[in-house]
């Protein structure tokens, strides 16, 4: 080590002057640093986001396929609740008290009630209904009498 006069900061050394092996694979950049970038890398980047772009656009293809059979599905359910409504409203017109008279008459050959076809029956104004008593146990017939007479003593 060469030192400088009064300075205690020691002299560069001269460095010999060799040449590296150039690879293809590594460039060097404006500031001197080396940095690896080979095009394979860029190739599999280049893939990787193709790749992402096109599960984007299915997954976007698959979510609107499900969109229209949802609305598929809601016109045809839709179409099925106003059939409904039309066959009810035609249920109700059929059973109508005009149209199952007329279907009575005509089809059936009924008429309708005359003043003189009614006769009135006479039943009995009685309106007292017996229940006879259940036959008891010989403890059950005990159980009351023994009961009858704990109220007699009570008062």
């Amino acid at each position: 080590m060469a030192y400088r006069s009064g300075n205690a900061v020691p002299a560069e050394e001269p460095t010999p002057q060799h040449q590296p092996k150039k690879d293809p694979r590594i460039e060097v950049e404006q500031n001197g640093k080396t940095r690896f970038f080979p095009k394979f890398k860029l190739i599999v980047g280049v893939f990787i986001c193709f790749f992402l772009l096109g599960a984007v656009i299915y997954s976007n293809v698959q979510q609107l396929q499900i969109n229209n059979e949802i609305t598929a599905k809601q016109k045809e359910y839709t179409d099925l609740q106003s059939e409904n409504v039309r066959m009810q409203s035609e249920i109700a017109g059929r059973t109508s008290n005009k149209n199952v008279q007329e279907y009575a008459e005509e089809v059936l050959g009924m008429r309708t009630i005359d003043s003189s076809q009614i006769e009135y029956v006479q039943i009995q104004t009685s309106d007292v209904v017996e229940i006879p008593e259940e036959e008891q146990n010989v403890f059950v017939k005990i159980k009351i009498q023994f009961d009858n007479l704990v109220a007699y003593l009570r008062g």
